[in-house]
């Protein structure tokens, strides 16, 4: 007969068959079982991190970069729901994760009894599947379940859109006895799916349709790096079949891709807006960040807006879509390629005036004051080959959309929800499990809301975290904001009075600070050795000056 933890003891042995290997875990007692049955599992390479929503993130960029699912360990009550911020982040950014939270019996919940929440389907909005295991296996029919259930759980993790999945594991006393050997060897159930097709009339109507727009504008939105696909569009955009916006999180570049759909919108003049209008429009990858973009092409709607996707269906970012490819993108390019003629007017008035910004931008750069601005121009400019660059929340990302992507550089942000939380957690997570550099930009109070980020025995020592303390939430004077925000600044911007080198110092981090072009350098040249711990580089910059540097950049762009 089956131990009542039998099923716990083969949970790792089961992911070992799905390739899974990396496990995140906070420490707790009604989890001990879990962590006992990983723990001692040498296969697995288990990182322990006490702050569940930390510990969260930290295994979203671990699956960032291993492509494949990581499992995440805590015990019962709020330590379950501390989970939540990075799992709404991992299902709209399309990470798989494997959620495993301990549970108390049943029968034990709303009875008073001490970290007993109602956890079942906590997450159910957030993850694709949420499983309720049984608090025992003695019985065949327990351990079946078990087995199918936690098989099922990974299948859906990975399979169409990947994401989350929930299990949860109620768990009986004692915790900490020892756990009965695994039925070796494991039998795992997998799944094999393959890509979807379109039916040859399906595919004519697209061709058809795609031969008679004139303007067609592809926007690619954030996504992983994808040669076949940059391959496609660069011979496209080349040959003036399509105009290309990829910004630098598209992960796609090219030498005509307009990569700074801000800075391009700012340049156009208000009759220019209505030639650039295109016939029609086709959407690919996740969200884009271009608030510009956005509001011109719902202003100037498209005639067609076509959305390409084997599994997110009816996005309407631009209020206009009208068709549904459901289709890898690269498929879809390599079908419409050479199929329409070329309009080499409306390629190259795009050309021109991508050029035309990209020399007012320098212009301004090289004559504005040390601001925000400056900085990031110097710190980009200096970034070394072959790293991977996360872009925190808030004005960072929107700061590093205005330079020029670079195909030696992997572009990486949560942008799936866009929240400030959890962005120092997700880039040490993903130089967990990568040789290279990973550089995070981050703003002064995305940094102290992660700041426990930097509360972890596998801090890495190629993590590299860039603050640009402007004194306070700075996205703030530099968006529409309106005359009412002065009087609730305090509350919206939310200067403070933490001292960053002391924080670091608390966490045996290295510290450097710049507030001048020659300091920044320095720090620059310093950060870029080889370090025997994490560095953050602390800026500070005048906030009024920096946003209102950042309004005369727009404006500069746009005047002739």
């Amino acid at each position: 007969m089956p131990s009542a933890l039998q099923g716990i003891s083969e949970i790792p042995h089961i992911c070992l068959e799905h390739g899974i290997n990396h496990a995140v875990i906070s420490s707790g007692s009604r989890n001990a079982p879990l962590i006992l049955a990983f723990a001692s599992n040498a296969d697995f390479k288990c990182f322990s991190i006490v702050d569940e929503r930390s510990a969260g993130y930290y295994a979203l960029g671990m699956a960032q970069q291993l492509k494949k699912p990581v499992v995440l360990i805590c015990t019962s009550g709020t330590a379950v729901a501390n989970y939540a911020p990075a799992l709404a982040e991992a299902y709209y950014l399309k990470v798989p994760l494997l959620v495993l939270t301990a549970d108390r019996p049943p029968e034990w919940i709303d009875q008073n009894d001490g970290q007993t929440i109602r956890q079942f389907e906590i997450f159910r909005n957030y993850v694709k599947k949420s499983f309720r295991m049984p608090s025992s296996t003695k019985e065949q029919s327990d351990l079946w379940y078990f087995r199918r259930s936690l098989n099922e759980a990974i299948g859906l993790s990975t399979i169409g859109s990947p994401g989350p999945v929930h299990i949860n594991i109620p768990i009986k006393e004692p915790l900490y006895d020892p756990l009965p050997a695994a039925d070796l060897p494991i039998k795992p159930i997998h799944t094999i799916s393959g890509e979807m097709e379109i039916v040859t009339d399906g595919w004519q109507q697209i061709l058809n349709r795609w031969n008679k727009a004139r303007k067609r504008l592809v926007i690619c939105g954030f996504s992983q790096s994808n040669p076949k696909l940059q391959s496609l569009l660069t011979e496209m955009a080349s040959n003036h079949e399509v105009v290309v916006f990829a910004e630098n999180l598209s992960n796609l570049v090219g030498d005509d891709f307009i990569d700074s759909p801000d800075r391009f919108m700012a340049s156009l003049s208000t009759e220019q807006l209505e030639d650039f209008r295109p016939h029609i429009v086709v959407t690919l990858g996740g969200s884009i960040i271009s608030k510009r973009l956005k509001k011109y092409l719902r202003q100037y709607s498209p005639q067609e807006h076509w959305h390409i996707d084997e599994n997110d269906l009816f996005i309407d970012t631009f209020q206009s879509l009208s068709l549904n490819v459901r289709v890898k993108p690269e498929k879809f390019f390599s079908k419409v390629s050479k199929v329409g003629s070329p309009n080499s007017e409306y390629s190259l008035f795009a050309k021109n005036v991508k050029r035309q910004s990209e020399i007012r931008h320098d212009e301004f750069i090289k004559s504005a004051d040390f601001t925000d601005l400056t900085a990031w121009a110097s710190v980009i400019d200096r970034l070394p080959s072959n790293i991977n660059l996360h872009l925190a929340n808030s004005t960072p990302v929107r700061y590093a959309q205005l330079f020029c992507s670079r195909s030696d550089i992997s572009y990486f942000s949560n942008r799936g929800t866009s929240g400030i939380d959890g962005c120092i957690s997700t880039a040490a997570g993903a130089a967990a499990v990568t040789d290279k550099l990973n550089v995070l930009l981050i703003g002064d109070l995305t940094f102290l809301y992660d700041s426990n980020g930097l509360w972890n025995n596998n801090l890495p020592k190629n993590l590299l975290i860039i603050v640009m303390d402007n004194g306070g939430g700075n996205i703030f004077r530099v968006i529409d904001s309106g005359s009412e925000v002065e009087k609730i600044r305090p509350f919206v911007e939310a200067p403070h009075n933490v001292r960053i080198n002391d924080l670091c110092a608390s966490y045996g981090v290295s510290y450097l600070y710049a507030n001048s072009l020659d300091s920044l350098s320095d720090a620059l040249d310093q950060s870029f050795k080889p370090n025997s711990s994490a560095v953050v580089i602390h800026i500070e910059t005048s906030g009024s000056a920096s946003a209102e540097i950042y309004k005369q950049y727009f404006k500069y762009l746009n005047s002739k």
